[in-house]
């Protein structure tokens, strides 16, 4: 990895304020959960909280990349930060004043989840306007980097405040790492504007739509990334904790699961060594790997406890669950390298967020089938069917000819202009 690209102030500014917004990213769900959990919620209040911060970032994200498009790109992230920042202090005062309900702290976690919405695609796509084309792929590992490190430091510290003190001061370190990246993103170079000018934002939002339709090799990675986080989360996420219940148990999935995050980090450092080189068709068979901790699942469920060691088990679905997360970033730098280099500057930061969207959208969607299908065809079946599932996209996908040109062919750099 080319640490070098941290001597450029702009780039540094967005590398360390991306890092610390992500740590923040991850530590606020785990607080805002555990202070529901502490006002009394049980599974449903729970949920509703939980959801309040994702459906504004599902809803919003597409906004994001339109405004991102049309306003300074630095001034869209300094919004994003203030918005967070000002979310989880709010939090942190309610719980300390004892003012807090679950109502206010649903609505507090809607506004943090708006600003995750306009962070993502304002600080992805003025990473072009940072370093330029030549740099572009180096910088996309970096940023890749921060982003896993980010989240996976968030997530823990989060659980270690939470325990050690209380969700409000989880909350009150939270706000105070937004503020920090929200310091680093004001030296984000001014020039970095969006090039939509006109119209309205609505129009900006259906033209940034038509693109990634109009454009097949981007449609068809979109579309593979909603269907392999469709089978990931619907297979792993809640079909796991049942076949670990019945095997291993609950404690031991919490390993497999620190293994499988481990493997971000692991891939991130390989696709760094490979600095984004690799052909985008050769990347989606990264994808398989996402289908490996789906048919040892399947197994699992399918063959009697006592006939196989449920250690052998643990061992072989941390092996596939780190394969996964692997094979899962070595798709996804070379796709952002991608994006980066073919995609029009004044499109980029719709892209984006139709990308992000794919990927969040699938998750809930896997979550919410998994369960009519289990009970049509039993738990084993829909795992190999979600598995199958992979396996044919990712084919259909990486023997499309125009993902297999991609990386020969620019798209024009010099699009219609927007009216």
């Amino acid at each position: 990895m080319n640490w070098s690209l941290l001597r450029l102030a702009a780039f540094r500014s967005l590398f360390f304020g991306r890092l610390l917004s992500w740590i923040g990213s991850g530590l606020g769900p785990v607080a805002l959960a555990f202070a529901a959990i502490d006002l009394g919620a049980g599974a449903t209040g729970l949920g509703i909280v939980v959801a309040c911060r994702s459906v504004p970032n599902l809803v919003l994200i597409l906004f994001g990349g339109a405004l991102a498009d049309r306003l300074p790109k630095r001034t869209v992230a300094v919004g994003a930060s203030v918005l967070s920042a000002a979310s989880l202090a709010a939090a942190a005062v309610l719980l300390a004043t004892s003012s807090a309900t679950l109502p206010l702290l649903g609505a507090v976690a809607a506004v943090n989840g708006a600003g995750a919405a306009f962070f993502v695609p304002a600080t992805s796509a003025v990473l072009r306007e940072i370093v330029g084309d030549r740099l572009i792929r180096d910088a996309t590992v970096l940023g890749r980097v921060s982003m896993n490190i980010g989240l996976i430091v968030g997530t823990a510290v989060g659980g270690g405040i939470v325990q050690a003190f209380s969700p409000e001061i989880a909350l009150a370190v939270g706000s105070l790492l937004f503020t920090c990246a929200l310091a680093a993103f004001a030296g984000l170079p001014r020039r970095a504007v969006g090039s939509v000018r006109g119209g309205h934002v609505a129009r900006d939002l259906a033209g940034g739509l038509a693109f990634v339709w109009r454009t097949h090799w981007l449609l068809a990675v979109l579309l593979l990334s909603l269907i392999a986080q469709f089978a990931f989360a619907g297979g792993v996420q809640v079909l796991g904790p049942i076949a670990a219940d019945h095997s291993f148990g609950r404690s031991l999935w919490g390993f497999a699961g620190a293994v499988q995050t481990l493997g971000l980090v692991v891939g991130a450092v390989v696709a760094g060594h490979l600095r984004g080189r690799v052909r985008l068709a050769v990347a989606t068979l990264g994808v398989l790997g996402m289908a490996l901790p789906l048919g040892v699942l399947a197994l699992i469920l399918s063959v009697a406890p006592y006939i196989v060691d449920p250690l052998h088990w643990f061992f072989w679905l941390s092996v596939a669950l780190f394969g996964a997360s692997i094979g899962l970033e070595l798709f996804t730098i070379p796709v952002d390298v991608a994006i980066q280099l073919q995609v029009p500057r004044s499109y980029l930061a719709r892209v984006y967020a139709c990308l992000t969207l794919a990927s969040l959208l699938g998750m809930p969607l896997g979550e919410i089938v998994v369960g009519p299908v289990v009970m049509l065809v039993g738990a084993p079946f829909a795992l190999v069917g979600l598995a199958g599932l992979v396996v044919v996209a990712v084919t259909a996908v990486g023997l499309n000819g125009r993902v297999r040109r991609v990386d020969l062919e620019a798209i024009p750099r010099q699009p219609r202009r927007e009216r």
